[in-house]
């Protein structure tokens, strides 16, 4: 648009340079013409070439401010992700983290509220976590809770998360699931784990214990959290490789 304008400027310009020359030309003779109006064309076109060369810098400077500008945006958002990254996810395994993971809770717990929306709760652990770490060490302990984790993933929809709330133990929010549906995910997850081998001890079966509770409206993240890790306890209590579910007592029926 702008190099239209001066194109046009510049026709114009011819146009009166050449109106010019044919009035002056015959009263002062052709050299004397040529000369005056060689000079009038200097004096318009130099004007124009001046806007135009300074235009076009102007222009590559915008361009190039726009590239750099875009460049610190892409750099920002970078940023920004890498800072999520860090506030949000367990540096080991890739999971969440504890803090995230109440957040969650807390967004959960408001969507069940505000209509019919049920979600529940499961803590796990590596039930050979502590012989592993005590006969190979913490290197190979950590090895085997990023397969841990690994695998848990690939057996949860992409609607679940889990976290990673202690050394061993990791928190799961299964969105959308009662008891019932938990208990599928749970077992589902405990076949795939049981796979894993330990192949510096023997090839030690790997397995997985878990405590379930459902939202009910009432409990706060940490007391879901609390509830579930004894009903995990139940099952560590009762041998280990299983899942166990807390016993819900709605507050209002006390006495």
């Amino acid at each position: 648009m702008q190099k239209s304008r001066i194109y046009l400027v510049f026709a114009l310009n011819t146009l009166v340079f050449c109106a010019l020359v044919l009035f002056l030309l015959p009263k002062i003779g052709l050299t004397e013409g040529l000369t005056v109006g060689v000079g009038i064309a200097l004096a318009m076109i130099a004007p124009i070439v001046v806007v135009n060369v300074t235009i076009k810098k102007l222009w590559d400077d915008s361009e190039s401010t726009a590239l750099e500008l875009k460049a610190k945006e892409e750099e920002l958002s970078d940023l920004k992700t890498k800072l999520t990254e860090v506030t949000t996810m367990d540096e080991l395994t890739g999971c969440s983290n504890k803090r995230h993971f109440l957040d969650l809770l807390i967004q959960h717990s408001a969507m069940s509220e505000r209509g019919v929306y049920e979600f529940t709760v499961a803590v796990t652990q590596v039930d050979q976590f502590s012989n592993i770490i005590d006969t190979q060490g913490l290197a190979r302990g950590n090895v085997v809770l990023q397969l841990f984790s690994r695998t848990v993933k690939a057996a949860l929809r992409e609607v679940d998360v889990i976290a990673r709330l202690e050394t061993d133990k990791f928190g799961l929010v299964l969105s959308g699931c009662g008891e019932g549906d938990a208990l599928i995910i749970i077992n589902r997850i405990s076949q795939l784990i049981s796979q894993i081998r330990d192949n510096d001890q023997d090839d030690m079966k790997i397995t997985v214990s878990g405590g379930i509770t459902c939202y009910h409206g009432t409990e706060s993240p940490d007391d879901l959290i609390d509830h579930a890790n004894r009903a995990l306890q139940f099952a560590v209590y009762w041998g280990r490789d299983r899942v166990a579910g807390y016993n819900y007592t709605d507050p209002g029926t006390e006495s």
